[in-house]
């Protein structure tokens, strides 16, 4: 068995082993999203490394580590994968090990990853990784800390809330938004478009794919902005999904720095005007107070019940806000 760490980009066929491994052992079609990540699509935004095992030439087991350039401080873990007829080898712990030498040698101080499978969160727990409450997500953590101390430290770090921007989101953000939704949060739905809940209500089953959720709604016609400290780190999300004439706007923000939500959803509200479209909606959990009256202070009123939401095992209903 051989192991090799390659920098991305990587060659197309490589990429097409990979993506027909990931189909299989994932089902659907869950390697079309990583090909053009690894042809080299966020070299901008991201490092990425892919770590391959062969066998002869046959492509057997692959893991892919992702530090952001602006914050090295954090990476994340997917496509950890084994073809079932090399599994109980040690090829999910040997690549898992390169991974984590190679963040632990860029300085990185806590790399996310998620699983609901049983058996892998033994390998990782072995190799240091430890599951964060009401998570699937798990995090190794440089020191001592706990991954809950891990998410404290970091957003006390950020600096004084004044100091913030909303910009569009990027890939930048691909990782930085893992400790952010992780973050408990007062509120119950963080994000109606995106499908979030804060982890003190329900458990968080995203790491890796949170990303797609965000980037999916530009593919449909909507939009989404990020909330920056001055340093880059993120501290806040908007979200804006099209429904044919009518825009759905939410945004959430770190607790320190929910002063600042209203300059998101002021940015996210005002993109969507500009789409000329005749109505710009909310989605709110009757719960959630606080957030309904942020949203009826920007000029929105409830408007009845709202129906399609996404948000089983929530105990509460979700109010129809409009502009």
């Amino acid at each position: 068995m051989e192991f090799t760490e390659l920098e991305i980009p990587v060659p197309e066929p490589l990429v097409e082993e990979c993506v027909a491994l990931w189909d299989r052992v994932f089902g659907g079609r869950h390697g079309d999203a990583a090909r053009p990540i690894l042809l080299g699509e966020e070299t901008n935004h991201n490092h990425d490394w892919l770590y391959v095992a062969t066998d002869g030439s046959q492509l057997v087991g692959t893991a892919h580590l992702t530090i952001p350039c602006s914050r090295p401080e954090l990476g994340g873990l997917g496509e950890v994968s084994v073809d079932p007829q090399f599994r109980r080898s040690g090829i999910a712990t040997t690549l898992c090990g390169r991974a984590r030498e190679r963040f632990v040698s860029s300085g990185g101080k806590a790399v996310f990853l998620g699983t609901v499978n049983s058996e892998a969160r033994r390998i990782y727990h072995r190799l240091g990784w430890r599951k964060l409450a009401s998570a699937t997500v798990m995090a190794m953590v440089d020191g001592e800390r706990t991954p809950e101390e891990f998410l404290v430290d970091h957003f006390r770090a950020a600096g004084a809330p004044a100091t913030t921007v909303v910009v569009p989101g990027t890939a930048d953000d691909r990782i930085p938004m893992i400790p952010l939704l992780l973050q408990p949060h007062d509120w119950h739905v963080l994000d109606t478009n995106a499908g979030h809940v804060s982890t003190r209500y329900a458990v968080q089953d995203w790491c890796m794919s949170l990303y797609p959720h965000y980037e999916e709604l530009r593919g449909k016609g909507g939009n989404w902005f990020a909330l920056r400290t001055t340093e880059g780190r993120l501290v806040g999300l908007a979200s804006v999904a099209c429904y044919g004439d009518c825009m759905r706007v939410d945004a959430m923000t770190h607790p320190r720095y929910i002063q600042r939500w209203e300059d998101l959803l002021v940015a996210a509200m005002g993109w969507s005007r500009e789409q000329s479209v005749s109505s710009i909606e909310a989605f709110v959990a009757a719960v959630d107070e606080d957030k309904r009256a942020r949203f009826e202070a920007l000029g929105l009123r409830v408007d009845g019940e709202a129906t399609g939401h996404r948000f089983p095992g929530l105990d509460a209903s979700v109010l129809r806000l409009l502009a």
